[in-house]
């Protein structure tokens, strides 16, 4: 089990450690009665006073997330509690120091069946067939493809169609030779912080952001600092704050339709942030994976990187949820020697993505069937934002939340007297989902928010689902 302090943080440290263990007890990571590490263990670790740890489990135990046993140690609160005298098996695992801090995917572990917790298409929504189709005959003609290593940049072909499509559709001059393939958009997260990270290094992202990217740069052992966003998206002034007292080496953004609110990002803010990037020298990671799913003719205005002149950013295109999430393709844009960094890691990462799913997807880009695709795949998911409102405004009063413009999401505002994982629980009874606030803030949110995807289900499963999510609401 493993506690990462940052010495540099305003946050007391005893608030720092309680946060960390609620994370992980939210997510999944800490189980119903297992036993936190004593007084002395935690200390020494941390290299803090043991009061300092004292104080920690106390303001736990004040909130019910643990329960203190005199002369037995401290054990988490579970609504079924087992004897900490029972031998477990795999008390030696617990014993070793992971570096695993938080996960927001070990939180719906077990999925029911109205899954409202992924932000991911119905899969009939989806150009499934056509793509096994392509791959079929891609086989039929050259099975030598499956014992073939794609070229660690990623094949030339498809870097070709990407930079023909960020022109076309997103306003980007890109050369095939400043792309790089990767396995999704996640993998470019990951791919980037071990090229630019090192222990101790200062990270901002939005508050709430996409909770895979925090699982990403907090298990890094990063200092991570959020800041929150108003309507236009990350607030340049807070930004410009920090970096006058830290020096970030990376900013994190979602700036299309944000995961999880939906916001969209202004153009004049994302030039702001350009700008900040040129003053302080940091990079800023752009993850562009909803840019194209836009409701309302309303376009998203240009990529950040298209007012980047010198290398500040770099840009993260998905092609996973919009075409198969099976494929797992996203193509990277950067310029200047972290290109070459970038490149040396992807090698010694994977060697290069597969092949065969990055020869399969050229047809779908080279034609018009991209066009169409995304246009009904636009109003599909427009259909289903709208249900989504209509059967959520029932809650008014209880449940509030702004209509999103485009993406995936409802992001949900709950009274304080409603614990989001407690209601999860409930819903998950009544064999829905969906995914707690709490996955998507460094640190434990001050208010209750919960995540709405109304992109998985069939327009029919959607509307069941969506009412019996306000039965339990209300019943609760």
């Amino acid at each position: 089990m493993k506690f990462i302090l940052h010495k540099e943080s305003n946050t007391p440290f005893f608030q720092q450690i309680s946060d960390q263990i609620v994370q992980r007890i939210q997510n999944g990571l800490l189980a119903d009665s297992e036993q936190l590490p004593s007084l002395r263990e935690m200390a020494e670790e941390l290299h803090v006073s043991m009061l300092t740890v004292r104080k920690a489990y106390k303001w736990l135990e004040k909130k019910g997330y643990v329960f203190i046993q005199q002369g037995k140690g401290v054990y988490i609160r579970g609504e079924k509690r087992v004897s900490p005298q029972i031998h477990d098996p795999f008390d030696w695992q617990r014993s070793l120091a992971v570096n695993v801090v938080r996960s927001q995917y070990v939180i719906n572990r077990q999925k029911k069946y109205y899954d409202f917790s992924q932000a991911v298409v119905y899969p009939r929504l989806l150009p499934t067939q056509f793509l096994a189709d392509e791959m079929q005959k891609i086989l039929d003609k050259n099975r030598m493809v499956l014992a073939t290593y794609g070229p660690v940049q990623g094949d030339a072909e498809l870097r070709i169609e990407i930079a023909k499509y960020l022109n076309d559709h997103q306003g980007l001059t890109a050369a095939p030779s400043q792309l790089l393939i990767t396995s999704g958009v996640q993998q470019g997260i990951d791919l980037i912080a071990q090229t630019l990270l090192k222990p101790g290094d200062t990270v901002i992202v939005e508050s709430p952001c996409y909770g895979a990217a925090i699982d990403v740069f907090v298990n890094k052992g990063i200092n991570l600092i959020s800041i929150e966003l108003d309507e236009q998206g990350i607030r340049a002034d807070l930004l410009e704050d920090v970096c006058q007292k830290k020096k970030p080496v990376l900013l994190y953004v979602n700036p299309s339709f944000h995961n999880p609110t939906g916001t969209l990002m202004s153009e004049q803010r994302r030039r702001e942030h350009v700008e900040l990037a040129e003053l302080y020298n940091f990079f800023i990671i752009e993850d562009d994976s909803f840019g194209d799913i836009y409701f309302d003719q309303l376009v998203p205005p240009k990529p950040i990187k298209h007012f980047d002149k010198d290398g500040h950013v770099i840009h993260l295109k998905g092609f996973s949820k919009t075409l198969a999430p099976g494929v797992r393709i996203a193509a990277m844009l950067a310029d200047g020697p972290v290109f070459d960094w970038l490149y040396a890691v992807k090698a010694f990462m994977d060697i290069g993505s597969p092949l065969i799913t990055q020869k399969a997807i050229l047809p779908f880009l080279r034609t018009e069937r991209m066009k169409n695709h995304m246009e009904k795949l636009r109003t599909a998911l427009q259909i289903r934002r709208d249900t989504a409102v209509e059967i959520l405004s029932c809650l008014n009063g209880t449940f509030s939340f702004q209509v999103p413009d485009g993406g995936f999401n409802l992001w949900c505002s709950l009274p304080d007297s409603i614990d989001p994982h407690a209601l999860l629980n409930k819903a998950k009874e009544a064999d829905v989902s969906f995914l707690p606030g709490s996955a998507c803030f460094a640190t434990e949110s001050k208010q209750q928010y919960l995540r709405i995807s109304y992109s998985l289900l069939s327009d029919h499963d959607l509307k069941i689902g969506l009412q019996k999510l306000c039965k339990v609401i209300t019943d609760f």
